[in-house]
């Protein structure tokens, strides 16, 4: 079966508290985890970290399945910048080398979302590509499937990640489908107040809404975010809570060919839902088995 993975937001937390935190997900049957970006700055910045993580999982009866790599800032795919673009690529190679030295083969990547006003919407793009020039080889070697998640944002649409997966036509390249994300840009078109307007019109365009992203991008995917929202803002709630046709979604990840991982991206702090919840939640939507 595709292994559920939770995801939890670990930077403000001490060494103690996170083995506390593990050990509630593996109580709970949630024994796969996701390597954040938090965590993965963080290790970019401890070279022992990694060491402590491996010791603390095994501790636990946990282990991390999945990656996502910082983005904003210095993260984001598509800077086009070129001092800046030279720095992404550094720390995101370097991100894939400790991504793989926790013994995870997937890394989500954003395409980007911090626009350059005195660079054009092609030239972000070029950068884009030129930053998967670089890091495909990369993740070729470590045996790391690099998946760019459909976002709210231009350069991010299902049209736009379909035509970088036929461009490169890669297997170590792949979709994350965060489902949240695709009910924004499905729904959105009906609320006035939709956090997806502002995200366009800082590129200066107006909005391209979309339909039936899941099932346009589900050739592609290879991990996804799970999280419900009610078609306004990027909520990250727990599913069931929101507008998302759940009966038509599940399918679609679940027979998706590619599909290595499914992932909570409930946010717990930020929602103030328990571990408990969330873990309960997750397993009874995807129709699974807790791992007491």
């Amino acid at each position: 079966m595709v292994p559920l993975t939770f995801h939890y937001s670990w930077s403000k937390l001490a060494e103690r508290e996170r083995l506390t935190v593990m050990n509630e997900f593996a109580v709970n049957g949630a024994k796969h985890l996701v390597l954040g970006d938090n965590l993965l700055k963080m290790m970019g910045q401890d070279y022992k970290l990694a060491a402590v993580l491996r010791e603390q999982t095994a501790q636990a009866g946990v282990d991390f399945v999945d990656a996502h790599a910082p983005f904003r800032d210095f993260g984001d795919l598509f800077i086009p910048d070129e001092r800046d673009h030279r720095e992404m690529i550094a720390r995101q190679k370097l991100n894939l080398l400790l991504v793989s030295e926790m013994g995870v083969d997937t890394c989500t990547f954003h395409v980007g979302s911090k626009y350059y006003p005195d660079h054009s919407l092609d030239e972000h793009r070029e950068a884009l590509f030129r930053s998967l020039d670089e890091l495909l080889p990369l993740a070729e070697e470590l045996a790391i499937t690099i998946c760019l998640e459909n976002l709210v944002r231009p350069l991010s649409t299902a049209d736009d990640l379909i035509s970088y997966m036929k461009k490169y036509a890669s297997p170590h390249l792949g979709v994350c489908l965060d489902v949240g994300h695709a009910n924004l840009k499905e729904q959105g078109v009906l609320h006035p107040d939709s956090d997806v307007i502002p995200a366009w019109e800082i590129a200066g365009l107006q909005v391209c809404w979309e339909k039936n992203i899941p099932e346009r991008l589900q050739p592609y995917i290879v991990n996804c975010h799970v999280h419900d929202n009610g078609g306004v803002g990027d909520d990250h709630d727990l599913p069931g809570t929101g507008t998302i046709d759940w009966k038509r979604t599940v399918p679609i990840l679940l027979n998706a060919p590619r599909i290595k991982s499914i992932q909570s991206e409930v946010l717990c702090a930020r929602r103030n839902t328990p571990i408990r919840t969330v873990a309960e939640n997750i397993h009874a939507l995807f129709g699974y088995t807790p791992e007491l």
